[in-house]
């Protein structure tokens, strides 16, 4: 399918020669015309448009900024798809084609974005500065051509590269340029997007090598002052509507509020999906799961690889009790969404809970020391192997295991460690062991409970 590409430049010529040239070698095919939307630029960006008939340089009077800069592109753009790209950016030769095949998957999909190794969010992965050169893009590519899952709904995508169908911009609108040279113009878009019942996707075979923050360099911006401009932009055009309050009180941390304005959201925007995202928040948060599962599967039934709502509901359901449920989901949840390591361990670590709780302590070992493999200096994993182990009667392993959750700095292992040093014979070390959870963790009642019983055990009888 024939597709433009829009990329917004203001100088940084030897850059944006980079990533043309590795845009005009996409296979199999390249993209029928590249606009590159000349911001005033003051080096060789103009002349750029000599290196292929497919070049277009719209060449402007001053700096529009990123959001005015694809607008002007996208304007002047003839193929039905647009690829926004930065151009401090070398794409990896099948990129285009895999963001296309991602996008034409489903009528439901707004917007597709690759992976790259400097994007914020769940599209980064850490190859550090391997794709600088072609080979190692090439290798990157290789490598995640192997992956389980091409796809991951998520939330929100970053303007790093963004492809979508001319149509859905008719739809939704363009950028908003009043957020001038870039940060939240990409948030406030997809915003509007999920607003339509749209899903963003990430294509996660498909990568962009990135230099990060290039523009905002050449023009000497502080880049923290910059976003927390940008960031009161987004608030001030939001707080007047329930979604967007849901969205800002979600940026801030406030779960309750995020989930109280996505109740009103719901008569607003119904295809909205995020309002039971943030629903699922507060329900798990008050100890519902019940009702946050019933949240999480909605979510799911419209964003079918939303790999954190995948995990959360795995997480709902063995928190209500339905063993066999979580099971199966969290067979699901492994084997058909991507997962990063801290995720797959949160997913193992739940299993081992439900399975000590449930008495079954070969099955709880297994998942926390697989959890453990993941995250092997986590306290609170080797915390829960030390507890298993305590339960299974074997003091020698839960000593090993809850010595190294302690020297992990997890303060709630000095309890636990103390009673098996109790349960071994050694008084003394069982006291010094509840004298220090005590000291870590003032207000545990059961720390204190503990250390006076085993100081009346030691002191002498009068």
């Amino acid at each position: 399918m024939r597709c433009s590409v829009v990329i917004p430049c203001h100088d940084g010529a030897e850059l944006t020669r980079a990533c043309l040239v590795s845009l005009l070698q996409q296979v199999p095919s390249p993209p029928s015309e590249v606009l590159l939307v000349d911001n005033a630029s003051r080096d060789g960006t103009a002349q750029l448009g000599s290196l292929d008939p497919r070049i277009r340089v719209l060449r402007q009077t001053h700096n529009l900024g990123f959001a005015a800069g694809v607008n002007v592109g996208i304007r002047a753009a003839a193929s039905d798809l647009v690829l926004i790209l930065n151009n401090d950016t070398q794409a990896a030769t099948g990129m285009l084609a895999e963001l296309q095949r991602v996008l034409l998957s489903s009528p439901s999909i707004g917007a597709v974005a690759p992976v790259s190794n400097h994007v914020k969010g769940p599209a980064r992965i850490p190859v550090g500065a391997l794709g600088q050169d072609a080979a190692g893009r090439e290798s990157i590519a290789a490598a995640l051509a192997d992956l389980p899952t091409a796809a991951q709904d998520v939330d929100t995508l970053a303007g790093l590269a963004l492809l979508l169908d001319r149509r859905t911009l008719d739809r939704i609108g363009l950028f908003d340029e009043r957020f001038g040279h870039g940060n939240f113009e990409d948030d406030d878009l997809s915003l509007r997007l999920r607003l339509h019942g749209l899903r963003l996707v990430i294509a996660r075979r498909a990568f962009l090598h990135h230099e990060g923050h290039a523009t905002f360099r050449a023009l000497g911006l502080d880049l923290r002052a910059e976003i927390t401009r940008r960031r009161a932009q987004f608030c001030a055009k939001w707080r007047w509507d329930p979604a967007g309050r849901a969205t800002i009180a979600a940026l801030h941390g406030d779960v309750e509020g995020a989930a109280t304005a996505a109740r009103e959201a719901r008569a607003t925007w119904p295809n909205w999906p995020d309002a039971d995202w943030h629903l699922a928040r507060w329900h798990s948060n008050c100890g519902e799961p019940h009702r946050a599962a019933t949240c999480l599967q909605r979510l799911l039934s419209r964003c079918p690889h939303h790999s954190e709502a995948a995990l959360a509901l795995t997480l709902a359901l063995l928190a209500a009790g339905d063993r066999s449920a979580g099971e199966r989901q969290a067979a699901t949840t492994a084997t058909q969404f991507h997962l990063e390591p801290p995720q797959q361990a949160a997913l193992l670590d739940a299993l081992g809970e439900a399975d000590y709780h449930g008495a079954r302590y070969d099955g709880a070992r297994r998942h926390f020391l697989a959890a453990l493999e993941l995250l092997p200096g986590d306290g609170r994993l080797q915390n829960w192997l030390g507890v298993t182990e305590l339960a299974a009667g074997d003091l020698q392993a839960a000593e090993l295991a809850l010595r190294a959750a302690t020297d992990a700095g997890f303060a709630l292992a000095h309890t636990n460690l103390g009673i098996c040093r109790y349960r071994l014979g050694d008084t003394a070390g069982a006291e010094a062991c509840f004298t220090r959870a005590v000291e870590l963790l003032p207000d545990d009642a059961t720390a204190h409970r503990n250390l006076a019983a085993v100081r009346a055990v030691s002191s002498p009888r009068s």
